[in-house]
């Protein structure tokens, strides 16, 4: 039995872990106090109010304060040589927490110490998470249930909250609407919660109907948020992850008949995903045919239009460039805004092919008539630079591709990325292999990658503004242009050994949180913020370490389902 005081102790690590949990949604600074106070219940695991107490009742004060403090050094001392002895024997957090280990390595060889430290600050987690959780209790399934609903909740919480922002349209970037996190992380924590809220409906903890209709009300409506921010890799983690389970229940199940519905919807998904997507650019990419003598030849006000089907191009299956008297169009123009017509707006474009577009979203005319149409709240957006309502107004899954078409023609046709978030990340690419392959043995060190992408990016005079001059968006370039080619070879042992080893990858938890946050480190530097290193230290840690035992069998039940 454990006695009262290690029993307060372990339940305050608890809740601090159930808050440390609803904070990686919703706060950088709630993340990084809940883990100070996580640290300091781990530290003082075992300390008795009870011995404390006695101190001040039987000695005065100067020798109650000196017992104290001894008592509170052994405590301290007691617990980090035990419970880091416990660490060390786990092979599994070894081994996480030697990403933590590698990036101190890289000291040894950087130059910008600044940075340097910077980044050891915020990575932190990788090594102190594994640390504590694995040198404690497990909990209990009914603690791990508290724990990842108290995490959906708070999910749930931030989607409101942006939805607030969103009504309020007051953006300019439908991301801008995750204000606590960015909004990949953000998404990357909205489809962990989808998985989770999964795992709850086949639990049989929570098997009455009412229980199921709330999950899958929720899961619908983070699906929905997910469509609402355009987040590409929130919904791709949800597919993909959700094909990989379905193709893993067509083998497991026993019932043949649910083998079949399995191997159905395994094929039917994607295929009915790539129709909706090829319809969608094929809608998007091609304007109707225009019969040119149908077309009005002059505005209300007598002045000729120009209809140029070639040099503005289509946009959404509209050809931009119809319908166009510029002189008339920028007068009215610049009675109605500051922002001059042959000026910039605020995201530093040229206005008038801002303006140009916006009418051609709102199926108005290029000219004065055009241009009086807009509201008040139309002429404010196209002057933050919005070139298009539906960025605002409809944001969705057709509205990013849109996006994405629009990017790719500019790259294509005159190599300008800057525009396409999808077409800076080859900019960044191209940057990333070049600096791998002269930097392969050993890296740069850990506070060097900024300053190696900024030489480089100017050497290959890359067609990058300087504000889009990032790192590769890709942890494993990340992580090869640090350390080199074996630092990446580590790196990606200490994400496949520990899934392997005792077959955790049978883990649904473990499987679908790892599946997400491996998926994403391929298009995003995952582990360079403290959003996302702290959601991968946690969760990685608690799934390897704090599950209750009694999980396995669960799984195996829940498997023969």
């Amino acid at each position: 039995m454990i006695d009262a005081t290690r029993q307060f102790w372990r339940q305050t690590f608890f809740v601090f872990l159930v808050l440390l949990s609803m904070s990686i949604p919703l706060s950088r600074f709630a993340m990084s106090s809940f883990q100070f106070l996580l640290l300091f219940a781990w530290l003082l695991d075992g300390l008795s109010a009870r011995v404390l107490s006695r101190f001040y009742r039987k000695c005065n004060l100067f020798k109650a304060i000196y017992h104290t403090f001894r008592y509170l050094t052994d405590v301290i001392i007691t617990n980090i040589l035990d419970k880091t002895a416990i660490f060390l024997r786990n092979k599994i957090a070894v081994i996480i927490g030697s990403v933590y280990i590698l990036h101190l390595i890289g000291l040894l060889y950087t130059a910008d110490f600044d940075y340097a430290l910077k980044d050891i600050r915020i990575k932190i987690p990788l090594l102190l998470l594994p640390l504590m959780l694995a040198s404690m209790p497990k909990l209990s399934l009914k603690q791990l249930h508290i724990l990842l609903i108290f995490f959906v909740l708070a999910v749930l919480s931030g989607t409101f909250i942006s939805l607030n922002e969103y009504l309020k349209q007051d953006f300019e970037d439908i991301r801008n609407i995750s204000l606590f996190i960015s909004p990949v992380r953000f998404s990357l924590n909205i489809a962990l919660a989808f998985f989770f809220l999964l795992y709850f409906i086949t639990s049989t903890s929570y098997n009455r109907l009412w229980h199921r209709l709330i999950f899958i009300v929720v899961m619908v409506w983070l699906v929905t948020f997910l469509v609402i921010l355009e987040s590409a890799i929130g919904l791709l983690s949800i597919f993909i992850v959700s094909l990989g389970l379905l193709f893993y229940k067509m083998f497991a199940a026993s019932a043949l008949q649910y083998r079949i519905l399995m191997g159905i919807l395994f094929v039917v998904l994607p295929l009915s995903t790539y129709w909706y997507i090829n319809e969608q650019v094929a809608e998007m990419v091609k304007a109707p045919e225009i019969d040119f003598s149908k077309l009005e030849k002059f505005t209300k006000s007598g002045n000729a239009y120009l209809h140029d089907t070639i040099n503005f191009g289509v946009e959404e299956g509209k050809y931009i460039g119809i319908y166009m008297a510029t002189d008339e169009m920028a007068a009215a123009w610049n009675k109605r805004s500051s922002y001059q017509f042959l000026g910039h707006d605020k995201a530093n474009q040229l206005i008038q092919y801002t303006l140009i577009r916006y009418l051609t979203s709102k199926n108005l005319r290029k000219d004065a008539e055009g241009v009086n149409s807009l509201t008040e709240k139309d002429i404010r957006l196209i002057e933050k630079g919005i070139a298009n309502v539906n960025y605002v107004e409809s944001p969705s899954i057709r509205t990013r591709i849109s996006k994405i078409l629009l990017g790719y023609q500019r790259y294509s046709e005159i190599h300008d990325p800057n525009g396409s978030s999808v077409m800076q990340r080859i900019e960044h690419w191209k940057a990333s292999i070049l600096i791998i392959k002269e930097q392969f043995w050993f890296g740069v060190g850990t506070g060097d990658v900024p300053a190696i992408f900024e030489e480089t990016y100017k050497r290959i005079n890359s067609p990058l503004k300087n504000q889009w001059r990032w790192r590769s968006h890709n942890q494993y370039f990340t992580m090869s242009i640090a350390f080199g080619i074996f630092g990446a070879i580590w790196f990606l042992f200490s994400l496949i050994y520990p899934a392997v080893i005792n077959n955790n990858y049978r883990n649904y938890l473990y499987a679908v949180f790892l599946s997400i946050l491996m998926l994403s480190m391929l298009t995003e530097d995952t582990l360079e913020t403290q959003d996302g290193a702290t959601l991968f230290a946690f969760f990685n840690a608690l799934f390897l370490f704090s599950l209750p035992d009694s999980m396995s069998r669960t799984n195996k039940k829940q498997e023969a389902k």
